[in-house]
């Protein structure tokens, strides 16, 4: 499959804050139609100027999976199960991981992919981990070159599908980690990546602080 534009898809993001709101954006802004979903359709966590785009809809979690062609998944991780309880029948759907343990207290991290896929039903789902912002944590990992999106998952189709789409985000090049076997490898990895560039953020902001 070549990376060329996926014409006229629509895509049902669930979730809302940053995450939620970059793919809301950047899916609109490639010229696909998006279905925010927000519990019960509530639209107060959700920023204006997402609302305001022409090809975004905000409507509840069972009518976006319905309406779209594939669904991502930025919600809470603590979230992930009851949200899956919604979609309704997305067995034949790609549904895109893009979740996060990086706040999720040692005792309740969630496995969401097995979630998903447990509760779903659907064989076709992919866990995602935009680099952006960790370069000089993942450098020496990927000395041969960038990396701007790592997956894991079995499915072929959903990871060609998001790759995809990533490019259409600006996003250029792809390390699969692999199938089932590597999720949790994968999962502990991104978690302690967020951590650092957490560290790291908070280290600089103390040192400018200092210096003032």
């Amino acid at each position: 499959m070549s990376y060329k534009t996926l014409a006229s898809m629509t895509v049902a993001i669930i979730g809302s804050g940053e995450t939620a709101e970059y793919y809301t954006a950047g899916f609109a802004f490639a010229g696909h139609k998006v279905l925010l979903a927000a519990r019960e359709g509530d639209k107060n966590s959700i920023h204006t100027s997402i609302m305001q785009l022409a090809n975004v809809t905000v409507c509840s979690i069972e009518d976006a999976a319905y309406g779209a062609d594939l669904v991502v998944i930025a919600t809470e991780p603590k979230d992930v199960r009851e949200v899956s309880y919604w979609l309704g029948d997305v067995r034949s759907k790609v549904i895109i991981d893009v979740t996060s343990n990086v706040h999720t207290p040692e005792e309740e991290l969630v496995k969401t992919v097995c979630g998903i896929k447990a509760i779903t039903g659907s064989q076709h789902i992919v866990k995602a981990f935009n680099t952006a912002g960790y370069e000089d944590i993942l450098a020496p990992l990927f000395k041969r070159g960038k990396t701007d999106l790592m997956l894991v998952g079995e499915s072929k189709k959903a990871k060609e599908i998001t790759k995809i789409l990533a490019v259409e985000l600006g996003l250029e090049s792809f390390y699969d980690f692999g199938g089932t076997e590597a999720i949790e490898l994968f999962n502990e990895m991104t978690r302690c990546w967020r951590k650092m560039l957490l560290n790291q953020v908070a280290a600089k902001k103390e040192k400018s602080l200092a210096v003032k």
